[in-house]
């Protein structure tokens, strides 16, 4: 029913006949586990999943089979219901495994395999030494899944963890890669398209932002710099955080028009052939409707870095734009709130150019041009 039930009729069906098969498949413990408080957990991943497998099926089916099965990459999975609804509706010869990465999974003490793997009957885990581990893992070891389901456990903020993915997934991986995340809270986002922009392999991107990162980014300065788009977290950041299930901040209304901002440049520094913003409402109401669709040609090797550190890229985007909103590197939609935090942090990073003949200051006086052009075709917007 609703928004994803008429959008994807036959996708939502399909998902609850899987969803449905697991009640009779799996051992009553591990299903009593799972669907929670009356399925209601379940029944809102399953719907958050929707447009992720619709997109995969998609691009599955476009691929060259000759280029290999599949790897399916799940960042910051949880206990896993995207890879798990993903392997048994995807065509099983066009899969080769999901990996399912979260810090919470506990870490690997054996082969993962039936019956003798970690959490199945008779095979013990490793112990953690930082005891932070959350998650049970009993319904992906020791079952029938139709493709290799695995946990992997890594925590994406670490620099460390992207030379893992390409070591330990990517560079093994037999084709194509899918870089997926549902729910990635502030700079797990950033780590989702570095990932995917820096990945040899990778066919397709799906990521629904979560949270906006938090204040410590813009208290450092921070500026990100993904592909060719350059942004600074004084646009995007916002105090506030959860606290055993209450939210503790600004009024969550009043966050929508920076969620827009950070989506956006989530989105502009995509490295891809293909890419799209879409707002797939799944509540009423509610601000994080943001998905990021993503593709490119299967390649075995990487794309190209962008050439020169962040400032230098800065430049070359504001010189090489075409329109003030380009210029800006902002939407046409933005508030104009939005617009000035934009404007503000490129003039801080560009204003301290002394050579007036530079690229900086021709970047920095372009900026002014495109900000005043955009002032102009909004009239009463000074007073906003």
């Amino acid at each position: 029913d609703g928004v994803i039930g008429a959008r994807f009729p036959q996708l939502a069906l399909r998902v609850a006949e899987v969803v449905c098969d697991w009640r009779g498949r799996f051992p009553r413990p591990t299903w009593a586990r799972l669907k929670g408080d009356h399925c209601s957990t379940l029944v809102k991943e399953a719907r958050e999943a929707i447009p992720v497998i619709d997109f995969v099926q998609r691009r599955v089916a476009e691929l060259d089979v000759r280029d290999g099965p599949v790897t399916l990459l799940d960042l910051c999975s949880g206990l896993g219901f995207l890879g798990m609804l993903l392997v048994e509706i995807l065509p099983h010869d066009r899969v080769s495994s999901c990996v399912l990465m979260d810090q919470a999974w506990p870490l690997k003490g054996g082969p993962a395999l039936p019956g003798s793997g970690p959490g199945a009957e008779g095979g013990e885990p490793k112990k953690s030494t930082k005891n932070r581990t959350k998650l049970n893992w009993d319904h992906v070891y020791g079952m029938p899944w139709p493709v290799t389901l695995t946990t992997r456990r890594s925590d994406l903020k670490l620099p460390s963890t992207h030379s893992q993915i390409l070591t330990k997934i990517l560079e093994p991986a037999p084709g194509p890669v899918f870089i997926l995340g549902i729910h990635l809270c502030g700079i797990l986002s950033v780590r989702a398209v570095e990932t995917f922009n820096q990945g040899p392999k990778c066919a397709g991107l799906v990521l629904k932002p979560c949270c906006l990162p938090s204040m410590e980014y813009m208290k450092s300065n921070t500026r990100w710099t993904l592909g060719t788009h350059s942004f600074s977290a004084s646009e995007v950041c916002m105090w506030g955080k959860y606290n055993k299930n209450q939210w503790q901040g600004p009024n969550k209304a009043t966050l929508a028009a920076r969620f827009r901002a950070w989506s956006d440049n989530l989105h502009r520094g995509v490295v891809a052939g293909s890419k799209c913003c879409a707002r797939i409402p799944l509540v009423e109401g509610h601000y994080q409707d943001t998905y990021l669709f993503a593709e490119r040609p299967f390649s075995l090797q990487p794309p190209p870095p962008p050439e020169g550190p962040s400032e230098e890229v800065l430049v070359r985007q504001i010189l090489e734009a075409q329109t003030p909103w380009d210029v800006m590197g902002v939407p046409e939609s933005i508030s104009m709130r939005g617009m000035r935090r934009r404007f503000y942090a490129l003039t801080k990073t560009l204003g301290g150019a002394t050579d007036e003949s530079s690229d900086a200051a021709k970047a920095f006086r372009r900026t002014k041009v495109a900000f005043d052009a955009i002032l102009a075709q909004r009239p009463g917007s000074e007073d906003e």
